[in-house]
């Protein structure tokens, strides 16, 4: 069916995916202050940063796009979702950095976490962790994300992706300390009428048409 589809609209491949792809990135002016301000964290060693904004902003396209950007001895995990225990997003990180070293039913996982960060550490690398969603992140995850990170401070350092919920978990009373250790905090806006038309059409672009082929000037506007 896809392919009947690309065929019929003339693309080489389909122009809006749901799972992001940096190739496809269209980066607004206020887009890219946020991706300067975000590498530049992560250059100067931030401890934590957080971004918020509401859905469909583009937040995840964004952060995708910023792990092409890293250089090699800084190592990026994106993880898409919040999990409901703190062991979960453990052993998910682990298998992001190293699948051998996550087997199930080996060492307790943060043990093993803490020995693969001391041996990038050793390396001269160190982890940027990205969590996506952090809105549904829970008060026992946040909390526990503390200890670990006072456990690696040199290590990691924390993004923290959401909307803008997160903003006020933030300031719920528990958690001032995470507040006070958050020291690039950003809103991403939505994209204005003009950037939406140019945004479609940038991707438009990449699989061979252009947006005034395929929309009425109506249907660009709705």
């Amino acid at each position: 069916g896809y392919r009947m589809y690309d065929a019929f609209y003339g693309f080489s491949e389909k122009p809006f995916e749901v799972i992001p792809d940096p190739k496809f990135i269209y980066l607004i002016p206020h887009h890219q202050d946020i991706l300067d301000s975000v590498i530049g964290g992560i250059k100067d060693r931030k401890e934590f940063i957080a971004i918020t904004g509401a859905a469909g902003t583009g937040k995840t396209a964004l952060f995708y796009y910023l792990l092409t950007t890293l250089e090699k001895k800084i190592k990026g995990v994106f993880i898409p979702r919040p999990f409901t225990t703190f062991r979960d997003l453990i052993r998910n990180i682990l298998l992001e950095l190293d699948p051998a070293a996550a087997q199930e039913g080996k060492t307790n996982p943060f043990d093993q976490l803490m020995n693969y960060l001391n041996q990038m550490s050793a390396r001269d690398e160190r982890l940027v962790l990205i969590i996506d969603e952090a809105q549904s992140l829970s008060r026992e995850v946040i909390e526990e994300l503390e200890i670990f990170f006072n456990r690696a401070p040199k290590l990691v350092q924390i993004i923290f992706v959401g909307q803008t919920g997160f903003e006020d978990k933030l300031n719920s009373p528990g958690l001032r300390w995470l507040k006070q250790r958050i020291k690039i905090q950003l809103q991403m806006k939505s994209l204005s009428e003009e950037e939406s038309s140019d945004y479609i059409d940038h991707r438009l672009k990449l699989v061979g048409r252009n947006i005034l082929d395929l929309f009425t000037p109506k249907a660009i506007s709705m």
